[in-house]
């Protein structure tokens, strides 16, 4: 098999402490609701029972302790249907966000290099020393902790950073970023 006709895969759900809470299927499920308004109708067009739709959601339901769905009955003539929660379409919305970026990262793996850890502090500038040819600032982080970090000269001349300056320090990678902040 040839390697570069394959693709990273995922397969993503949301969990809490007690398992498995929403994934592709109710996500689906909540979708087809928003199109057809009513859960029967969102099953019929997903191929699957009411029966088990109703089961996927409500067991979701019982998990978080707050209602996806909220069904409402028609008179004698029929009309009943069900509309999404607030819940229910943030939990569709934000699945959506997670299960775009993981299509762009299937359809492009480079980005996978040029997504970063980033780390950020905020502190005060304690002491400044020259070391070598870089210098190393000492900052209180504002949390009880200290860091020590090497930097070129060039990334702090000319803005206005000395010592008893509130900084914000970025860590991406091995590599980092000061900025001036407010206090």
């Amino acid at each position: 098999m040839d390697s570069s006709k394959t693709k990273p895969a995922f397969k993503v759900w949301l969990e809490t402490e007690e398992g498995y809470v929403f994934g592709p299927g109710i996500y689906r499920i909540l979708g087809k609701v928003e199109e057809t308004g009513t859960l029967k109708g969102a099953a019929e067009s997903l191929d699957m029972s009411y029966r088990f739709a109703w089961g996927l959601v409500k067991k979701a339901e019982r998990k978080l302790g707050e209602p996806l769905l909220k069904a409402h009955k028609g008179g004698r003539s029929g009309g009943g249907g069900a509309n999404i929660t607030d819940l229910g379409q943030q939990f569709l919305d934000e699945y959506s966000k997670i299960d775009q970026g993981l299509k762009e990262l299937s359809g492009d793996p480079s980005l996978f290099k040029r997504h970063r850890l980033v780390n950020v502090f905020d502190g005060k500038v304690t002491s400044i020393r020259p070391k070598n040819e870089n210098i190393e600032l000492t900052i209180s982080l504002l949390k009880p902790t200290s860091i020590k970090v090497i930097v070129d000269p060039n990334s702090i001349e000319g803005r206005g950073i000395d010592a008893g300056s509130y900084v914000r320090f970025e860590m991406i990678s091995s590599m980092g970023k000061l900025t001036q902040r407010e206090t």
